[in-house]
């Protein structure tokens, strides 16, 4: 439990009797811009009236006494892009739950966004500053992993749920945390789905080609692991590694087209992969092409004709039928006027799972939320969900797609080509290295 000399409001809030339900709400801290408080991509001014394009962000009529959510998202810096999709999930969340749900606890839901800068001491002023001058009772959002593992060690030591978004198997494995949860693949739930499917489809002489940081290490890492986990047949041909930024990749791609691999892990992301895909296309590459990344819409949106006809592990995708999924892309696209990505869905699910732990324990404090959470089943967009006890990973089922032509949009589409259970996808607890620690 939280500790008991926090003098700040922060764990049993009075429930509101029956106020009325306000519009749509995510309030944007009044602040300077180099203090965190706004003008990150436009649709905001830092005042709380946002006018951009992607839908009004704003604080609208949130009654007496809400219920306070702290959104951490990158608005400025490399993961902007990302950060902007956050944030119209953020609002259709919200939206969703004033409007449609009736607020949490019947009190109304306000949104708080702060600007981690993708860096991790700034994630983590940001989430101090959400807690002692927001107020809030949750945090939800981040990109970079390190940004993640910063703000999930602040939430712990203050007593707040935390919902990461970042795919390092630290956040539910050795670094866990009995505040954090997480709704977003694993970087092993990743290459547990598509190293399985690639060696069955694709062939068992791969290629592993992947950035020289810590993102495209960790893809050769995992993947390296799934491949084992597999018990298939495999080989890697050779392993490759390029700068952050490199923009010719001529040298790899000649050893490649010569070499004896099936297929290629493609380890990196951004203008990188697009420099990657669109050089392969234009080197004639015969080996098929496998991402982690090329489900992302920005990517596909850049590659253009040079992504068709790789493959990719999708972390969602707006078709997929399910009644939850077509609930959250009519409001999405409705408010938007395009349908969700990735980084909605997990604001989406993540917030949407808190509003019914909260409704379960029949309040807001940490201890009550974890225990409701803890185990939780629920019918998501994608599927199936289960919120894992041992290490607050949710288990979910793993897609591979492959990108195609548009159809109806102007970018790349994407096909589902294969489906795994979520036990086939997810490592067992004695795998994980979590030793949760006390609250």
């Amino acid at each position: 439990m939280r500790p008991s000399d926090n003098t700040r409001r922060r764990t049993v809030l009075k429930r509101a009797g029956g106020g009325a339900l306000g519009a749509a709400s995510l309030s944007l801290l009044a602040g300077c811009a180099d203090d965190g408080g706004g003008d990150g991509d436009g649709d905001g001014d830092g005042s709380g009236n946002g006018d951009g394009d992607d839908g009004d962000l704003n604080s609208g009529d949130v009654g007496d006494n809400p219920v306070r959510i702290g959104f951490l998202i990158p608005q400025t810096g490399i993961f902007a892009a990302q950060g902007e999709a956050m944030e119209r999930g953020a609002e259709t969340t919200l939206h969703q739950l004033n409007e449609e749900v009736g607020g949490i606890l019947d009190r109304d839901v306000a949104g708080f966004i702060e600007d981690t800068e993708g860096d991790p001491g700034q994630g983590r002023d940001m989430a101090r500053r959400h807690v002692e001058t927001n107020d809030v009772d949750v945090l939800i959002g981040a990109v970079s992993g390190a940004v993640n593992l910063s703000i999930a060690d602040y939430a712990h030591d203050e007593g707040v749920p935390y919902f990461a978004y970042g795919g390092p198997e630290e956040i539910t494995g050795s670094e866990c945390r009995p505040t954090t949860f997480r709704y977003q693949y694993s970087d092993s739930q990743i290459a547990r789905t598509g190293a399985k499917w690639a060696l069955e489809n694709l062939g068992e002489n791969v290629w592993i080609h992947v950035a020289d940081y810590a993102f495209g290490q960790s893809i050769s890492r995992e993947w390296k692991k799934a491949f084992e986990a597999s018990d298939l047949e495999y080989n890697i041909v050779d392993e490759t590694q390029t700068p952050l930024g490199h923009d010719d990749y001529s040298s790899v791609l000649s050893q490649i087209q010569s070499s004896e691999a099936d297929w290629v892990l493609q380890g990196f992301s951004g203008s990188d992969a697009v420099n990657f895909l669109s050089q392969s296309t234009q080197f004639g590459l015969e080996q098929d092409i496998m991402s982690t990344t090329n489900t992302y819409r920005p990517l596909r949106e850049g590659a253009g004709s040079s992504a068709v006809g790789t493959y990719t592990t999708i972390r969602y995708e707006p078709t997929y039928d399910t009644e939850a999924n077509q609930t959250l892309v009519d409001l999405h696209t409705e408010l938007h006027d395009q349908p969700p990505t990735d980084f909605a869905l997990v604001i989406w699910s993540s917030l949407l799972r808190y509003a019914e732990a909260a409704e379960a324990a029949g309040s807001v404090e940490t201890e009550a939320i974890i225990g409701e959470l803890e185990g939780m089943e629920s019918e998501e967009p994608m599927g199936p969900a289960t919120m894992r006890e041992c290490d607050h990973q949710a288990m979910r089922k793993g897609f591979v797609g492959r990108i195609t032509e548009p159809n109806e949009h102007d970018w790349p589409g994407q096909e589902i080509v294969g489906e795994l259970g979520a036990e086939e996808v997810t490592r067992p607890c004695t795998d994980t290295g979590c030793e949760m620690p006390d609250l």
